[in-house]
């Protein structure tokens, strides 16, 4: 990187406001300027080094989803900090997080710590991360002041190289960096010499991108839908920064972004944003490169790079959109090709229905588009939704979704109100179930398959399918099982690492980590009420993906219609976990699970017996070890000698009852006896004299 600054200038023309507009009011702020919030509370103490100020917010380092205070560092303090507070509502990068923090942040925001610490001013605890402040402020707020002016010239090496040699780096390092865009582009030092790329790590992949800055497919998604993609979508996003900062405003800031979509996908990306400005000359070939809305035709990082050391670039290799003779109608707008038109039948699911059916559209495909397979696989599509005509293969939501992939089968997946790229569906789902409360559609995107048509209609295959295609088969095994640990939320917490445990019962704790749930659950005990069960669907699914044993056996118990034998696989799983991460006591939680013991209590035969696990559970409840208390009241050896107990008591008592009864019977059954007797010899005798009498009858007659 040259050492000199961009180039200044104090008469410089002033930038159209649409720039300001766009990003950040022309008089905001400088970056590292406090601005002073009275009674906003004191300091608060991450890992007994950092303060944070609630009273000093830093709006000019503010991110969209997180909020920025002034930190100090008590070993130094004279490194200038500052604290992004993310949102609990939204899932963070928690990978990229430590990776940064272990790795070289040359180019890039110098991410020092971070925890998860409860933050007054949200009432509740939430992730905290850590920054050295850029002295040099943003680069895009520098503009708008004209304190300098980025000519085509300072481009390839001021701009560009930079830029580009760091977003290589961090692919290596770490994947796709997803948030490049001009107000995330800043200044490390206040003489403006080096240009470094800011924080992409307070929310998901793309989450926080304005449309303009996404290839098509990924702008069509929903912001928690876009997904990691690949360093080619950071190539896209970086050619479309370069030219807003070349030209000085964004020249579609006034589009609104259905029509922005339909002009792209219609005459290219290109064309659309760029193409009626005046960009200089040089940067011709390499806007059109890098904005390529072909990913495999768009520039990579070594056609960078050959620009920038001046070799012989290829003219950006351009697939020509295909388009229609005749625009076809729908719902008062025309449309020239399968791709805008697919978008458009998302947004108006029964009239899209409805249309793909009709003789017409079939007719527009054939003859004015001139595909007669997609046409095919459309008339198809609608034969099989009438043969199914009473399943979910024949409703409009289906039909849609899956016309649309036929349509544009580069697009994402477009089912009811979500659109998402495959890889994008974790913060989708997390965003649909716990703000939407829509698990419903979540289950039906895995129950009917969505994700794999998806990738059946991909030429040439989707990088990664078929680790795509696993993950997808063991989330809907997970939906297949109701008992509690799987289901939907097994489900979010898999495809989500670094989401935080969702349950009302420690929601408030942010509790993102294993080590983190029992001391949460330990002091909800103070304010829940005890006489309902500490754990529910959330944090069994949450144990069950975050825990690195084989917790099987506990999960079945806890679902057991048998409420002694549930009680015992709560108690055993809190116990597992209490002993395998070494957690000290837990008074309140031992308190808590205590009180609901009664039904394991009293499944044992033996009086004493309870009457002495009875005596015994204050004790270990003082103690706080869940361990002890599940050893308590289900020993093995104690269960043995109570069952054997058991059947040995009820023998004795069978063979007692039976004694019993025949010493208060025996009177009655002598006299009975006696009777049946002589009822019997009589009756003999009375046989033996007829036989007797018989022949001398006989006998007597003759003579």
């Amino acid at each position: 990187m040259a050492e000199q600054p961009l180039e200044t200038d104090e008469v410089a023309e002033e930038l159209p406001p649409d720039m300001a507009e766009m990003f950040e009011p022309a008089d905001a702020p400088i970056d590292n300027s406090p601005t002073q919030h009275s009674g906003a509370g004191g300091p608060v103490v991450l890992k007994d080094r950092y303060m944070l100020d609630t009273a000093t917010p830093l709006p000019g380092f503010d991110s969209p989803s997180a909020k920025a205070y002034l930190a100090e560092d008590r070993r130094d303090l004279g490194l200038k900090l500052f604290a992004l507070i993310c949102s609990p509502e939204i899932s963070t990068r928690i990978a990229a997080i430590r990776l940064q923090k272990d790795s070289d942040s040359a180019g890039r925001l110098d991410l020092i710590d971070w925890d998860v610490i409860y933050w007054p001013p949200l009432g509740q605890r939430t992730m905290v991360i850590i920054f050295v402040q850029p002295r040099g402020g943003r680069v895009l707020h520098r503009l708008a002041r004209k304190e300098i002016r980025i000519t085509e010239y300072d481009v390839p090496r001021k701009l560009a190289e930079p830029l580009a040699n760091i977003l290589q780096k961090i692919a290596v390092q770490e994947g796709p960096h997803r948030a490049i865009r001009p107000e995330n582009i800043f200044f490390r030092d206040e003489d403006m010499t080096e240009i470094i790329i800011g924080e992409n790590v307070s929310s998901p992949p793309g989450f926080d991108q304005p449309t303009i800055f996404e290839p098509v497919e990924r702008a069509m998604a929903d912001p928690a839908g876009r997904g990691i993609g690949s360093t080619r979508d950071d190539i896209f996003a970086l050619g479309v920064t370069i030219g807003i900062l070349v030209l000085g405003h964004n020249p579609v800031a006034k589009t609104k972004d259905e029509d922005l979509i339909k002009a792209r996908l219609e005459q290219g990306s290109y064309a659309v944003i760029f193409g009626n400005s005046r960009v200089p000359l040089p940067l011709l070939e390499p806007l059109r490169g890098m904005l390529n809305d072909d990913p495999v035709a768009r520039w990579d990082f070594n056609e960078i790079s050959n620009w920038l050391t001046g070799q012989r670039t290829a003219p950006a290799k351009k697939r020509p959109i295909r388009k229609a003779e005749n625009p076809y109608p729908f719902r008062g707008k025309e449309y020239l090709n399968a791709r805008s038109l697919a978008q458009q039948f998302s947004q108006k699911i029964q009239d899209a229905a409805k249309t793909a059916g009709e003789e017409t559209f079939e007719t527009w495909l054939k003859r004015s588009l001139g595909d007669a397979g997609m046409a095919e696989s459309v008339k198809g599509l609608i034969q099989a939704a009438k043969f199914h005509k009473d399943g979910y293969q024949g409703s409009d939501e289906y039909v849609t979704c899956q016309l649309c992939m036929l349509l544009d089968p580069m697009g994402p997946i477009r089912y009811k109100s979500v659109s998402f790229m495959p890889d994008g569906f974790g913060p989708m789902a997390a965003s649909q179930m716990l703000h939407n409360d829509n698990g419903q559609l979540i289950g039906e995107i895995l129950s009917y398959d969505m994700i794999s048509a998806w990738l059946n209609n991909q030429s040439p295959p989707y990088p990664g399918t078929s680790e795509l295609r696993a993950n997808f088969i063991s989330l809907k095994g997970f939906i297949s099982i109701k008992e509690i640990g799987y289901g939907l939320e097994r489900v979010l917490y898999e495809i989500n690492p670094s989401l935080p445990c969702h349950s009302p019962l420690i929601a408030q704790d942010y509790v993102m980590q294993i080590e983190h749930m029992l001391p949460a659950l330990n002091k909800a005990a103070s304010n829940a009420d005890t006489n309902q069960r500490p754990i529910d669907r959330h944090i069994a699914a949450f144990i069950a993906t975050r825990f690195d044993q084989d917790i099987h056996p506990h999960l079945k118990a806890l679902a057991s219609d048998a409420r002694d034998t549930s009680i015992v696989g709560l108690l055993s799983l809190y116990a597992f976990l209490q002993w395998k991460l070494r957690e000290q006591q837990l008074l309140g939680l031992s308190s808590w699970v205590g009180g609901l013991l009664g039904p394991v209590i009293n499944s044992y035969h033996n009086r004493i017996t309870r009457g002495d696990i009875e005596k015994e559970i204050p004790r270990l409840v003082r103690k706080g070890s869940l361990p002890e208390l599940f050893d308590l009241v289900d020993n093995a050896e104690r269960r043995k000698d109570d069952r054997d107990g058991y059947t040995e008591a009820r023998a004795e008592w069978l063979a007692a009852e039976e004694e019993v009864n025949d010493i208060e019977g025996a009177g009655d059954e002598r006299i009975t006896r006696a009777e049946r007797a002589g009822q019997q010899a009589a009756a003999v005798i009375s046989i033996v004299i007829t036989l007797t009498m018989v022949p001398v009858l006989l006998i007597l007659q003759t003579w």
